[in-house]
């Protein structure tokens, strides 16, 4: 009997790169999850970004991560849970379920947010990241300064 090759991520469906994504970053596994990244992938957060820095659109794997690691650096990850992910095509929709720590504070963010990410040969190209704006930038301005 002959085992079964694992499959190349461009043979993977768009819904099981997200998982894979999102299982990574829940981990704290930085490296893992931007592996998954496209390397002129563009994310734009949904957020102002005179609040906070990632917020609005950034272009390119290395942006990308530099981003994603302040926000590691800021922010304790108490809660990541990808909810309800629905694949149509290459676009897989879903929301995560976070509670964050600020660090600096100690203050607790918490909620839902959606996020609508595309996939193409196996990597992340493009992620929307959309919160309740109202409530995360009143928490920016209170704690993120």
């Amino acid at each position: 009997m002959v085992a079964d090759k694992p499959l190349t991520l461009a043979a993977r469906a768009p819904d099981d790169i997200v998982r894979l994504f999102n299982a990574a970053w829940a981990a704290g596994d930085v490296d893992r999850a931007l592996a998954l990244v496209a390397d002129e992938a563009v994310y734009t957060l949904h957020l102002s970004d005179d609040l906070m820095p990632i917020g609005g659109e950034t272009v390119g794997r290395a942006n990308i991560e530099a981003a994603l690691r302040q926000v590691r650096r800021d922010y304790d990850y108490l809660l990541y849970r990808p909810l309800g992910l629905h694949a149509n095509g290459n676009t897989v929709r879903h929301q995560v379920e976070f509670m964050y720590r600020h660090r600096r504070s100690g203050e607790i963010l918490s909620g839902r947010f959606r996020m609508v990410m595309r996939v193409e040969h196996g990597q992340i190209v493009r992620a929307e990241e959309y919160h309740d704006r109202a409530k995360v930038e009143a928490f920016l301005r209170l704690f993120g300064q």
